[in-house]
């Protein structure tokens, strides 16, 4: 359970837009205001995965993994630091930041930066366009950094990299008992659309400054679950 967030400023998770507000408002409003985390949660070999994909492609240039990617270099970049702007005020008490980690950045060769995030799933380009709201949530917290937090400016760019085993090949053996899997990688860029996404995050700012908790989204597992739970 996390710490309730009771007063702003709120902090807003870039991951949480998807799967938390876009999902059920209500679950979103109640993980922020209450600390209430949702039932279950994703494998943690995709967390593995993800430390396997960082890892592999700092100091690799764009084109080597995907040819019609931008042309650029993976970089370190913030690294595992935590992204965190300066504070978004709408107005009264409707004030947030965003905070979160990215999974890889990009020089380009033309000197701006790319947020890109990396799934191991297959993906459509529309299923890559559902995850615009937290690149450009990455993009706002680089560009419009809190003092001593990363800043990469101004970023121009913004990608899904999804990495899906080839289910048509077998395991090869390395050694002993370690083999390895060979994944197919695919690029998808996400369009930039700064105007949208401050319409976007100050909807979602008003939404948990708000005292009266959001109604429960049709047929909400997590919603049910804590029902019955009382």
């Amino acid at each position: 359970m996390a710490k309730p967030q009771i007063k702003p400023p709120y902090k807003l998770s870039p991951s949480g837009f998807k799967f938390g507000y876009e999902n059920c408002k209500r679950c979103y409003y109640r993980g922020i205001r209450e600390g209430l985390s949702e039932p279950g949660g994703f494998p943690s070999v995709f967390s593995k995965y993800d430390v396997v994909h960082k890892k592999s492609t700092v100091g690799m240039r764009t084109t080597d993994l995907i040819p019609d990617m931008p042309e650029g270099t993976f970089i370190k970049g913030p690294g595992d630091k935590f992204l965190e702007s300066t504070n978004i005020d709408c107005g009264g008490n409707n004030v947030g930041y965003i905070s979160g980690k990215g999974d890889a950045f990009l020089e380009l060769d033309d000197g701006s930066f790319a947020v890109v995030d990396f799934k191991t799933s297959a993906l459509t380009q529309k299923g890559a366009l559902s995850y615009s709201s937290q690149l450009h949530a990455y993009k706002y917290a680089l560009e419009n950094n809190k003092e001593d937090k990363p800043r990469l400016s101004p970023v121009t760019k913004l990608g899904i990299i999804s990495f899906v085993p080839d289910i048509d090949l077998s395991m090869k053996k390395l050694k002993d008992d370690i083999f390895s899997i060979e994944h197919k990688a695919s690029w998808f860029e996400v369009p930039i659309d700064d105007k949208w996404f401050m319409g976007y995050i100050e909807k979602i700012i008003k939404l948990v400054a708000d005292d009266n908790t959001p109604e429960t989204k049709p047929n909400c597992k997590a919603c049910d679950y804590r029902e019955k739970g009382k």
